[in-house]
């Protein structure tokens, strides 16, 4: 299927590695144009697919808005965005301070209200603009020991559902991962261990059962859902939030 991304204009958040450099790799092999964000600009990936790196912490205040900035600058302007950021601190209720809260506030939520916020006007003016925000499995099913994520990601979730109303015609959708092949879920896993005094082999093959395809997810089969979704192929898939997880998560819907 041609996703007719040819030329298309996105910028992608955390895109140096993980499950933002997936996107990235999946919209340039569409042959879009892609602005990278990431806090050092680098490429931590071996395969980077960013035509524009952007040095910014969409943790800060001005974050976001200077990223937006630099995109339009180097692309001309913006067709779609894809919400990312490295996931909140972990930890339960009792182990999450203060500042723990603030950390997860200031990169989970208040950096996806901020570059929202920066990119609408440029969207508006964007072909078939769309944007995907990546959340969590948690905001279907509570993550244990990941309290942050549990109060945050479905509070996005809600977002999402009351911006399909605001913002049409640009498009907004967000998907839900499950367990991927990130350095992300590795160290959840790793804490996982330490904490239950269990081998992290036995971790990880213990979430593996509970996945109905019976292993974590590689990174670029998210990417390529992601590319549909801000495809013109997707140009009717409109306030969705798509569980991405191999079937691990059962409920509905």
């Amino acid at each position: 299927m041609d996703l007719r991304l040819a030329d298309r204009r996105f910028l992608v958040g955390g895109a140096s590695r993980g499950l933002g450099a997936a996107v990235a790799r999946s919209l340039a092999a569409e042959g879009a144009r892609v602005a990278g964000v990431s806090r050092t600009a680098g490429a931590d990936d071996p395969r980077p697919a960013v035509s524009v790196a952007i040095a910014a912490d969409l943790s800060d205040r001005d974050g976001p808005g200077n990223a937006v900035r630099a995109a339009v600058d180097a692309l001309g302007g913006l067709d779609g965005l894809v919400v990312n950021s490295g996931g909140p601190p972990g930890g339960t209720f009792a182990a999450v301070d203060e500042a723990g809260w603030d950390q997860a506030i200031a990169g989970t939520l208040q950096s996806t209200l901020r570059l929202i916020r920066e990119a609408l006007p440029h969207l508006r003016d964007g072909r078939d603009p769309s944007i995907v925000v990546i959340l969590s499995s948690s905001v279907r099913e509570p993550v244990p020991a990941l309290i942050t994520s549990n109060v945050l990601r479905p509070g996005l979730a809600g977002l999402i559902k009351t911006l399909v109303g605001e913002i049409a015609p640009i498009r907004i959708n967000g998907v839900a991962p499950g367990r991927f092949d990130t350095d992300r879920v590795r160290s959840l896993d790793a804490a996982r261990a330490a904490a239950s005094g269990l081998a992290i082999e036995v971790v990880q093959a213990q979430t593996r059962d509970r996945i109905p395809l019976g292993r974590y997810g590689d990174p670029d089969e998210l990417g390529r859902v992601v590319a549909f979704l801000l495809s013109p192929a997707a140009s009717y898939v409109d306030g969705v939030i798509l569980s991405i997880d191999g079937g691990m998560i059962r409920s509905l819907p």
